[in-house]
């Protein structure tokens, strides 16, 4: 792995910032310059901080090129404008009939690639449906398959096997919440309405080897991140649970929209102009925020005994 490496001990300064920034810790300073540990604990990962932090761009990490390492901006948006940014964020379930553009669209997935990774290099692929005939096409697929899920259900030997195979938690998610949410969506289609999708023009699917490391996480923040950009591009969206299941369920729908069989989808997020605009921020808090800078343990007014 440490192999993808090359440091020029002519043009390194031996300022041994790549040796702070490194994650990995397999650089060393030695007689002044930066050098690879013969035996390191770790291989490189790929992440690019030793190449974007040397001032002679003496590091070379196979695969990147410093080309593509641009100048941070000294610009910086005050919290004040960003919690206004975020606030004023709503799920969107009611769209304008209208398409979004090649150019809008490629500025949301370019936001989403600029979330932290779990461990680098990225593993998140990205499907973005933006044809109405693909998307209703999909629609119909989750329908067909949300259907079926339920028809299953009715048979105790089907529950038995579903609730080992799933685990408690999944379980529990899918016949408390995910069947009954189901049910509404599907009796809504059948009186007309698309409660699935929310007739919204673009779909993106985030997805990824199911063997990859992080894989959902890194899906999930690339989603939140896209969300965060259409909003401030004048896009509302909103994050669907029911379409990846059905698409992670059947190897046919996959192959259907080019998604490997080896991958799942992890997150959906569906998009459009809002057919609505609100009026009012609506606040949120956490459920609790506890600052732990005292013992936990230490109840006022009684004697605190002594801890090992």
């Amino acid at each position: 792995m440490n192999s993808m490496i090359e440091i020029n001990t002519d043009t390194c300064t031996g300022c041994g910032l790549c040796l702070k920034v490194c994650s990995r810790k397999i650089l060393k300073m030695s007689k002044g310059k930066a050098k690879i540990m013969d035996y390191p604990d770790w291989g490189c990962c790929q992440c690019g901080l030793c190449m974007s932090v040397c001032p002679s761009q003496s590091i070379q990490i196979a695969g990147l090129d410093y080309s593509e390492f641009a100048a941070p901006s000294d610009t910086k948006m005050g919290f004040e404008d960003l919690e206004v940014l975020l606030s004023s964020r709503r799920s969107i379930r009611s769209y304008k009939d209208k398409g979004i553009d090649r150019e809008v669209l490629d500025k949301v997935i370019r936001a989403s690639a600029l979330t932290p990774i779990g461990s680098p290099p990225t593993n998140t692929e990205v499907l973005v449906i933006s044809k109405r005939e693909h998307i209703d096409d999909l629609y119909q697929d989750i329908v067909r398959c949300w259907k079926k899920t339920m028809k299953s259900m009715n048979n105790p030997i089907y529950r038995v096997v579903s609730g080992r195979v799933a685990g408690a938690n999944q379980y529990h998610a899918l016949t408390s919440h995910a069947l009954p949410s189901a049910s509404i969506c599907c009796e809504a289609t059948d009186s007309g309405k698309n409660i699935f999708a929310f007739d919204a023009p673009v779909i993106i699917l985030f997805h990824g080897n199911k063997l990859g490391v992080c894989i959902v996480e890194n899906c999930w923040l690339a989603a939140s991140y896209a969300c965060i950009a259409a909003h401030a591009l004048g896009l509302g969206s909103i994050f669907s649970g029911m379409i990846p299941p059905i698409v992670n369920m059947n190897a046919e729908v996959k192959h259907k929209y080019g998604i490997p069989v080896e991958n799942n989808v992890y997150s959906c997020l569906m998009l459009g102009y809002p057919a609505v605009k609100f009026k009012r921020r609506i606040p949120r808090e956490h459920k609790d925020v506890r600052y732990l800078n005292t013992n936990p343990f230490y109840v006022e007014g009684a004697v605190e005994k002594e801890r090992c």
